[in-house]
C-alpha cells in the first residue's frame, strides 16, 4: 500500500468516525435541549448600539409625531403583522407611557392621500425600576412584530418596525 493510498484510507477512517461521534451524540438533559429550542434571539450590544442610531435619524426626520397626537388623529391605529394578535396603539402606548418613558413617537410614510405607521420609537426611561417595566413589555411587542427581541443593554430607545 503506497503512502497516497494510506492518507486517503485514514482520512475516510476519520470521517467515519466523527461522523458518527456527532451524529449519536445525546444532550444528557432533554428537557434543556427544547428549552434551547424554544428560547428567541435576544439582540446583541451591536444591535442594540446600531438601533439606538437608526432611532436618533428617525426622530431628526420630519416623518413623526408624538404617538398621543397620532392617536388623536388616527384612533384606531393597531400595531403587529398578524391580523389576530394586533394591538390598539392607543394601549401599546399608554402602557410604555404608564411604565415611565418619557416619549412614544410614530414614524409615518406618506404615500398619495395616505398617511401609513410605520414603525414607533420608545426613548427608555433612565430610572431603573422604570426601564424594566419597559423592557417587561419587550418581548410581547418583538413578537408582534416579528422582530428579534432586546433585553437592556444600556439603550436609549425600542423601536418596533411596521412593514
Amino acid at each position: 500500500m503506497n503512502a497516497k493510498t494510506r492518507h486517503w484510507n485514514t482520512a475516510a477512517a476519520l470521517l467515519v468516525l466523527l461522523l458518527a461521534v456527532g451524529c449519536s451524540k445525546q444532550s444528557s438533559d432533554s428537557s434543556s435541549t427544547a428549552a434551547d429550542a424554544e428560547a428567541l434571539p435576544v439582540a446583541n450590544k451591536k444591535m442594540t448600539s446600531e438601533i439606538d442610531k437608526m432611532c436618533e435619524e428617525i426622530l431628526q426626520s420630519p416623518d413623526k409625531m408624538d404617538a398621543r397626537e397620532w392617536i388623536k388623529r388616527y384612533p384606531k391605529s393597531v400595531v403587529g403583522k398578524e391580523e389576530e394578535t394586533k394591538k390598539s396603539l392607543a394601549t401599546v402606548a399608554t402602557r410604555f407611557y404608564e411604565a415611565g418613558s418619557p416619549r412614544v413617537i410614530v414614524q409615518y410614510t406618506k404615500i398619495g392621500q395616505g398617511v401609513f405607521l410605520t414603525a414607533i420609537v420608545v426613548e427608555l426611561p433612565t430610572d431603573a425600576s422604570a426601564r424594566q417595566k419597559c423592557f417587561a413589555m419587550e418581548p410581547e411587542l418583538s413578537q408582534l412584530c416579528d422582530q428579534t427581541a432586546v433585553t437592556d443593554k444600556g439603550q436609549k430607545y425600542l423601536h418596533y418596525g411596521f412593514d
